[in-house]
């Protein structure tokens, strides 16, 4: 079967953990199908409407399609003619996409589009935490009505997690949907023994650029463990906010037990979560994170706050929760989970089972399947 990725969110050199999630989807996908993926970028300038650039060494095969920042109706014209033109360059070649499986509400219009024209069933993941109620955003009136088309003219729906396909019914009640959730890579698995000593290590992961991550409940929780003095945490981020959070640390009387690292590639990141005891996650909202993932993965209990599709990965055998916005919660949490002992190689082979690349392979091949019939 020939699967048609459409997606305005790829990784690439200058913003290379944009869309990750959406590269594991198709790398999955492409286990059960012939996967081509087509990224959509809005770019300052270009000649022309659109451009197809082919992405070296990319697997599976992928085009970026950069288009320029026209203003309406242009802009609308050059979204929808770089999948056009690709899948008109396919045809030459003799593939033409079965399924056409976009990312995005964004990415779905021109998939639908293209459902039309072909006569294709199309299938849209939605990843984003806009539709949830905790997020404090929201998308404009105009974008809204978009989603509700996307929404309700799909032949199926993918949300990521439970919570998220719940807040898409409300927004959509007629929309058909099943759950996928995202990918765990492959690089993320436990360590051989127990990590090494000097002092229980704490990991959090996650782009400082807003509030989300909740590294400030976390940073105070922190304070509020009598015992902390034996805890080391690790802080793996970059954004606008960190210089303040550092600030933070100090003011706590933290400086001594909270260290900040830039953002490490994955294989660098896989190897301090086999080295890290505990991984934590304060978050204000969430969705199906490919943190906590990748965390339980590598063998990591985790301590997260109750909040989108957290609940969905995390038990009392994973982890412990905790209430958001309330740092002696989770500092209750933390110390319960300092207290328990975790069996992290069931951790990690239940993560893989769950959240592996075969297993969500095997989820979208009946998705494909389904759409085929």
């Amino acid at each position: 079967m020939n699967v048609l990725f459409l997606t305005t969110n790829y990784p690439r050199p200058e913003s290379p953990i944009d869309g990750i999630f959406v590269r594991e989807h198709a790398r999955a996908a492409a286990e059960v199908a012939d996967v081509r993926v087509a990224h959509l970028l809005r770019e300052p300038a270009a000649r022309g409407l659109v451009r197809l650039e082919r992405i070296a060494g990319e697997e599976p095969p992928a085009w970026r399609m950069p288009y320029r920042r026209f203003g309406k109706p242009l802009a609308q014209l050059a979204f929808v003619l770089g999948p056009l033109a690709l899948v008109r360059r396919f045809r030459r070649e003799g593939w033409v996409p079965d399924v056409v499986h976009a990312h995005s509400f964004l990415s779905a219009l021109p998939a639908l589009l293209l459902g039309r024209l072909l006569r294709r069933p199309v299938a849209y993941t939605e990843h984003w935490t806009i539709f949830l109620p905790e997020n404090p955003g929201s998308l404009s009136r105009g974008l809204e009505r978009l989603a509700r088309f996307a929404l309700g003219h799909a032949d199926v729906v993918l949300p990521v997690s439970e919570d998220l396909d719940r807040a898409l019914r409300r927004l959509a009640p007629g929309a058909r949907t099943w759950v996928v959730p995202n990918v765990v890579d492959e690089v993320f698995t436990p360590a051989d023994g127990r990590p090494l000593g000097g002092g229980v290590r704490l990991l959090t992961v996650g782009l400082l650029d807003t509030p989300r991550k909740g590294v400030d409940i976390l940073l105070e929780a922190l304070a509020l463990v009598p015992e902390r003095g034996r805890l080391r945490l690790d802080v793996v981020g970059e954004g606008e906010l960190r210089a303040g959070y550092e600030e933070l640390a100090e003011r706590l009387g933290l400086t001594e037990t909270v260290t900040f690292h830039a953002l490490e590639p994955k294989p660098a990141l896989a190897e301090r979560m086999r080295r890290a005891d505990l991984f934590v996650l304060a978050s204000r909202y969430e969705n199906n994170p490919c943190v906590v993932l990748e965390a339980m993965a590598s063998g990591l209990p985790v301590v997260a706050t109750r909040v989108g599709g957290v609940p969905e990965l995390v038990d009392a055998t994973t982890g412990r929760l905790a209430e958001p916005l309330d740092p002696p919660s989770f500092a209750a949490a933390l110390e319960e989970a300092l207290a328990a002992d975790f069996d992290r190689a069931a951790i990690a082979a239940r993560t893989q089972e769950a959240f592996g690349r075969p297993a969500i392979a095997r989820r979208l091949a009946e998705v494909y399947a389904e759409l085929a019939k």
